[in-house]
């Protein structure tokens, strides 16, 4: 999707994208869908060692009107982000206009699971910020996707749906990634963190007792540059410590299945790198279960420490961070209202996840850009949020 830009569009409610429908194909959409940005709590780059995570949906979202074309292999695709039109003649990746792969790759993982899309119309709005690693990708993702089986009048499991869209981003688009950020999208609740086992997909809500609390999303201005190849290579380091703990215990399967202890006890033996590699990851995993506790305690102080010792962990053991990170945590942890600080999603750029009190949000937003521009010479930006439901569809033509 393109970059952030001014975007006269980003406050349209779910109706007036119908009129965006309307005005650019003749006619009224038989579909309109909504799917939330998502952010990662605790549990960074647990996902694909079959670990632990807990994570939210966010109310800035994307909205998707969908009908069908009536025209042989071509979709037709609008977007408020950059007002133009594009028109594709075939199913196929695209080069330029790189946004409507996700769709289109929505489209080709339905076809393929033997569920009966046909060319599609779709126009897209947002309000999710691009850049700030909220998942627009994903909520694009899932809004195709429901809106889809709407038009076409077919059901698809939440669960599966995850899969397609989840597939659609890995071998449509190009992007190698978990299930993470569709799970969120989906079965984000009002009020509550999403608590995920990614051995099982087993999933549940946590209550949130705070009504005072918000999100803020302060990004750093440093691109993901380096996130490609060396996220392939965490990936492998991950891989080869729970190949060393496999051989002393046939049990291990993954990094899911070590422990602390057993993590202490190979110290000397294990590579220095894959020994921090997989600290971090087994650490996150420990988190996330007491994460879990302090939020049905109503800790949220607690909860607040492990952010900042999960950003330490990234920091020191996962290397994921990078100093602009470090300098936006360490100016949250020193500002009044604020409970805990850390990065979130992939690292090595991106942005920073705070939980603050809703009387500090002013104080927050000005002390925080101010240091940051002053320490590192970069404009960052702060997106405030609230904890919100998952994707759905809000109009269909049975209505």
């Amino acid at each position: 999707m393109s970059g952030e830009r001014h975007n006269p569009f980003m406050n349209l409610p779910a109706n007036e994208i119908r009129k965006v429908f309307a005005n650019q194909f003749n006619t009224l959409p038989l579909a309109v869908t909504r799917a939330p940005g998502r952010v990662e709590l605790l549990g960074n780059h647990t996902d694909y060692n079959e670990g632990l995570v807990l994570s939210c949906a966010l109310d800035r979202y994307i909205y998707a009107a969908a009908g069908p074309t009536g025209k042989n292999n071509t979709f037709e695709f609008f977007s408020t982000f950059n007002s133009s039109l594009v028109v594709v003649a075939d199913a196929v990746r695209q080069q330029g206009s790189a946004w409507v792969n996700y769709p289109l790759g929505v489209y080709t993982i339905l076809r393929e699971k033997g569920f009966p899309a046909a060319p599609f119309a779709l126009a897209i709005t947002g309000t999710i910020p691009m850049g700030a690693g909220l998942s627009s990708s994903a909520a694009l993702e899932i809004a195709s996707g429901l809106a889809l089986s709407t038009v076409y009048g077919f059901s698809v499991d939440p669960v599966e749906m995850a899969h397609i869209c989840r597939d659609a981003e890995s071998t449509f688009c190009g992007t190698n990634c978990g299930l993470l950020d569709q799970f969120s999208v989906l079965f984000g609740k009002k009020e509550h963190a999403l608590f995920i086992d990614f051995r099982s997909l087993e999933h549940q809500t946590v209550p949130i007792q705070y009504q005072d609390m918000l999100l803020a999303i302060t990004t750093s201005g440093v691109t993901h540059s380096l996130s490609d190849s060396a996220y392939n290579g965490r990936r492998k380091e991950c891989a080869e410590a729970a190949k060393f703990f496999s051989k002393r215990d046939s049990s291990v399967v993954s990094l899911r299945d070590v422990s602390s202890t057993m993590l202490e006890s190979a110290k000397g033996e294990l590579d220095d790198v894959v020994y921090k590699r997989a600290a971090h990851v087994i650490g996150e995993n420990e988190r996330v279960r007491r994460g879990v506790e302090f939020l049905k305690e109503g800790k949220l102080t607690e909860f607040g420490t492990l952010l900042y010792q999960s950003h330490e962990s990234s920091r020191v053991n996962f290397e994921n961070s990078c100093p602009e990170l470090d300098t936006l945590v360490d100016y949250a942890a020193s500002l009044e209202g604020v409970y805990g600080s850390r990065l979130t999603g992939g690292g090595w750029g991106g942005a920073t996840l705070t939980l603050i009190h809703r009387d500090a949000v002013d104080e927050f937003r000005k002390k925080i850009r101010a240091g940051y521009k002053e320490k590192t010479g970069r404009e960052a930006s702060v997106h405030f949020a609230a904890v919100t439901d998952g994707a759905g569809v809000i109009h269909s033509k049975s209505e």
